[in-house]
């Protein structure tokens, strides 16, 4: 579980199947990426894509498009990328979020959660990967591990204000970053690679962008369900009026 404060109440991440531990000491329980929903939750449906890591490693890479399996290809054998996964990321987690929170800028989305990162760090269930060339990093990967799952939470490249062959460069580390998790992953003994969801609304074109990248890599749609429970008056006190903030935050 990963357990995180509040300003008004304690609440509890649980994952795809893990169930909240007896002495689990909060106030609401969020089941992330649910199956089915949970009873009495508040309930929200959920869109992602899987990657089935259980077939054999040549049939997991013909799954993806040609360009893709191109371009991983070409990065492995020409690139001179080398790739770290760490397992036990605490001292790593400054390094990764100035990394992230620059991209973030430079595209105009939030920061990374900076308490949720330690709070998955002191539940052992954060791994962070890079992909780099000499001494530069080019891209970070943070996942999430639970179960039999690798559920990727951030992803940030740096590429802005370069040249074209650059760009093409970082674009070819994060494809293959992806397929070098995806192998870990599965000596790891895990055997799905969550992509972190798809958007279901793909008018704008960078959400199509996004969803087209994703897919790509010959994963399949899957349908979850995001539950928040109360567990005690607090939370049933607070839950609420947590969503009727949020309500009116967005309609500003």
């Amino acid at each position: 579980m990963i357990r995180l404060e509040g300003r008004g109440a304690v609440y509890g991440e649980v994952w795809f199947e893990e169930e909240l531990p007896r002495e689990g000491g909060v106030d609401i329980v969020l089941y992330r990426q649910r199956r089915a929903p949970v009873p009495r939750s508040r309930v929200t449906p959920f869109l992602t894509m899987i990657t089935d890591l259980a077939v054999a490693e040549d049939a997991l890479i013909e799954q993806f498009g040609k360009d893709c399996r191109y371009k991983v290809r070409r990065a492995d054998a020409r690139d001179g990328l080398r790739v770290e996964f760490v397992v036990e990321p605490r001292e790593r987690l400054e390094e990764f979020r100035a990394f992230f929170d620059t991209f973030a800028r430079q595209k105009g989305v939030a920061p990374c959660d900076a308490k949720w990162l330690g709070a998955a760090c002191d539940a052992g269930q954060l791994a962070l990967a890079s992909a780099a060339r000499e001494d530069e990093r080019l891209v970070w990967h943070a996942y999430l591990l639970s179960g039999s799952t690798a559920w990727l939470q951030y992803s940030a490249s740096r590429y802005r204000d370069r040249d074209n062959a650059y760009r093409a460069l970082v674009g070819r580390a994060n494809r293959w970053l992806h397929w070098q998790v995806m192998l870990q992953a599965r000596r790891m003994g895990l055997r799905r690679y969550d992509w972190g969801g798809l958007f279901e609304d793909e008018s704008e074109p960078g959400r199509a962008g996004i969803n087209r990248f994703k897919r790509d890599f010959g994963g399949e749609p899957a349908r979850s369900f995001e539950c928040a429970l109360p567990v005690t008056a607090r939370g049933r006190l607070y839950l609420p009026l947590r969503e009727a903030w949020r309500r009116l935050r967005f309609a500003a």
